[in-house]
């Protein structure tokens, strides 16, 4: 024993020797060849969540099912697809494959997606009068498709190989993401299976989940895949990473999107792993708390929808309103700001549409009639109307060419212009009255004549310390609007005529406000001349929010009210618009008669200041759309409301004041579920 011992000891010896003197610059050689590849570890994105906490965009730990590039062997690429696509099949799975090309036979391309298509001519390199079938012969050519699989499983390999191409699968590239969101027992399935599937991963990652979908989807905003013209602006992004593509989403990438990790895989020359290990943990991104209330905005919207509604039920039709005014509506938009802050409280839009349903089926949501996708509440660019009016009168005192107390003769035509002679709004003569007056009844004389005074320049300015058509500051996209001025009209092209300026200084002529500009407008008014910028950011927190990072604070815009007698101006503009929101609406609710809509729902006409107006969209095409605030002497919200081809904007928003102050709103329907009043 003791010899057999020590032969082993002295043979285990030459070995070693051999391997440290004789064979050690080869393996020096072979650890030096060594192939060190990195691979980016997917981090976390920030949450959203409304001004109490509530969860509106978060994530969900999902599988996923990834090819690792080192570890596929060449040309057993189409065997170890086929093992996986059969089992994900087999469990209704879906799998990544934008090949242009429809699943099954007859083959054709996708009508939709003419630029997908060249580029896949291009990349099989075929001509661009090629076939569907000589894009798919080609296809199978190349990638080395055996017909030993049906025709089914032949174009399922054919359209993972080209997503591989598309995603740049290489030694750069080294992950590709075959599947994702894979349910668990296709997870069991496929990890029982892994001694057959070699450079098959399976790993935990993040995916966005919208909870409550259909409260302020807009607002929100949605993630998804880059597309290739945006891959190649950003720096620092991968083609399988998501970005935000609208909203809040959007507008805070740089927030919510955090910082990926690293994976470390070093392999040796003969393509054997050395280590595998995070060399860098991902940092989630940072979550944010938003300015509205997810109540307060469901309430909004499911307003919105009422009254629109009920402008088109059949008790309308026959039951109030001879007339017809509204009758027609289809769509509209509220905007409610926190006066103290500029703070977005909500932002409604109709119609409207539920993010998990985009999600299913975008084409089916986008195909829905009267535009749901569009954000009518930052985007919708239409006239304002007599709400327009407030500024004039503002621009008016402040420039000296009306007073306060001044009294213009409304002889119900103006007669100023020779050949052109608008008229007060067909109602008939006011004789002599003040700007108060004026506001209350919303005379078109008075405020021609201080238009025309003022001059297009100094209503122009004056409209852009309001906002009127200018960048808010507001975080997420939205149009700018514009403003009626000679500038503008040599821009367009259009001729200038003296008589523009007396439309302009009722909302008329070619001013276009969204309503977030409009509810800007209220604000203003409200705080007597200080505007400020509108925000949808309440505060940034760190992912699971146990640290605040920082809160938005106020940025006031603009601020006139230290100017001279200027709080009296406002007085003037704040006592006109009281008297709008006392004035009684020609509308029957409940059998009542006339009733203002602010005692009706319980605020109480003294509390509230609001501006209406009926701007005309087109011949026999008006609109109708409101600013205000409330409480008129210690303002908190103000709102814009616009509705198109729409009436009694003055209801919508004494619902809008009681909803905030409240937490409610009044519903009275029938058994058949139809609206028998107007909320």
């Amino acid at each position: 024993m003791a010899a057999f011992v020590i032969v082993i000891s002295f043979l285990c010896g030459i070995r070693l020797l051999k391997i440290q003197l004789v064979d050690g610059a080869g393996y020096l050689s072979m650890t030096r060849e060594s192939t060190v590849t990195e691979q980016d570890i997917e981090a976390a994105r920030g949450q959203i969540v409304d001004a109490n906490g509530k969860l509106l965009n978060t994530n969900k730990i999902v599988y996923n099912i990834n090819f690792q590039f080192y570890s596929l062997e060449k040309g057993t690429e189409n065997e170890i697809i086929y093992r996986v696509l059969t089992v994900l099949e087999k469990n209704n799975e879906k799998w990544n494959d934008s090949l242009p090309i429809s699943k099954t036979e007859p083959y054709t391309f996708d009508e939709k997606r003419e630029a997908a298509v060249e580029t896949l001519k291009e990349k099989l390199n075929v001509g661009s009068y090629a076939t569907v079938e000589n894009c798919i012969f080609q296809l199978y050519k190349q990638y080395d498709i055996s017909d030993k699989y049906d025709e089914k499983m032949r174009r399922a390999i054919a359209g993972v190989r080209y997503e591989m191409v598309i995603k740049e699968f290489s030694n750069v590239n080294t992950k590709f993401v075959l599947a994702s969101d894979i349910g668990e027992d296709t997870v069991l399935e496929l990890k029982e299976l892994g001694a057959l599937l070699p450079g098959v991963d399976i790993t935990e990652s993040w995916e966005r989940e919208y909870l409550d979908g259909g409260i302020a989807a807009h607002l929100r905003g949605t993630v998804g895949a880059i597309s290739a013209e945006k891959y190649e602006e950003l720096d620092g992004y991968l083609l399988n990473d998501v970005i935000g593509l609208d909203g809040t989403e959007q507008a805070l990438e740089s927030e919510l999107r955090g910082q990926r990790g690293v994976r470390t895989i070093t392999r040796s020359a003969d393509g054997q792993s050395v280590t595998d290990e995070v060399t860098q943990e991902p940092v989630a991104g940072k979550s944010v708390m938003l300015t509205i209330d997810a109540e307060y905005q469901s309430l909004l919207q499911d307003l919105l929808k009422y009254h629109i509604e009920y402008l088109n039920s059949p008790y309308y039709t026959t039951a109030y309103d001879a007339t017809l005014r509204g009758k027609g509506c289809k769509s509209g938009a509220i905007v409610v700001l926190d006066v103290k802050t500029g703070g977005l409280l909500g932002a409604a839009t109709y119609p409207t549409y539920d993010i998990n349903d985009l999600l299913k089926d975008y084409n089916e949501v986008l195909n829905r009639p009267d535009g749901p996708l569009f954000n009518r509440a930052l985007f919708g660019e239409y006239r304002p109307g007599s709400t327009f009016k407030t500024i004039t009168a503002t621009a008016g005192m402040a420039e000296g060419v009306i007073t306060p107390e001044e009294k213009i003769n409304c002889t119900g035509t103006y007669y100023y212009y020779a050949g052109y002679t608008p008229s007060c709004l067909g109602i008939g003569h006011y004789g002599y009255i003040p700007v108060r007056e004026a506001l209350r009844i919303s005379c078109n004389i008075f405020f021609y004549e201080t238009a025309r005074r003022l001059g297009i320049d100094r209503l122009a300015y004056w409209a852009g310390r309001f906002g009127v058509g200018k960048d808010l500051g507001f975080e997420l996209n939205m149009n700018l609007g514009q403003m009626s001025s000679l500038e503008l009209f040599a821009e367009k092209n259009y001729e200038w005529y003296d008589g523009n300026i007396i439309q302009a200084g009722i909302g008329q002529c070619e001013t276009a406000l969204t309503p977030m500009h409009l509810a800007v407008q209220a604000l203003t008014i409200a705080n007597k001349g200080v505007r400020l910028e509108p925000h949808i950011v309440k505060s940034v927190y760190n992912y699971d929010f146990t640290e605040k990072l920082y809160d938005k604070e106020p940025v006031v815009a603009e601020d006139f009210s230290k100017e001279p007698n200027m709080d009296k101006y406002m007085a003037a503009v704040h006592d006109g618009m009281k008297q709008v929101a006392s004035t009684q609406v020609n509308f029957t609710i409940d059998g009542a008669g006339w009733v203002s809509p602010y005692d009706y729902v319980g605020i109480g006409k003294e509390n509230v200041a609001v501006k209406t107006g009926t701007p005309e969209a087109a011949v026999d095409v008006t609109n109708s759309a409101l600013i205000g605030f409330y409480p008129a002497d210690n303002p908190e919200i103000a709102f814009g409301l616009y509705l198109e081809k729409g009436e009694y904007t003055k209801v919508l928003a004494a619902n809008v004041i009681q909803a905030y102050v409240t937490g409610k709103i009044s519903t009275n329907y029938d058994d058949k579920g139809q609206p028998k009043t107007i909320l």
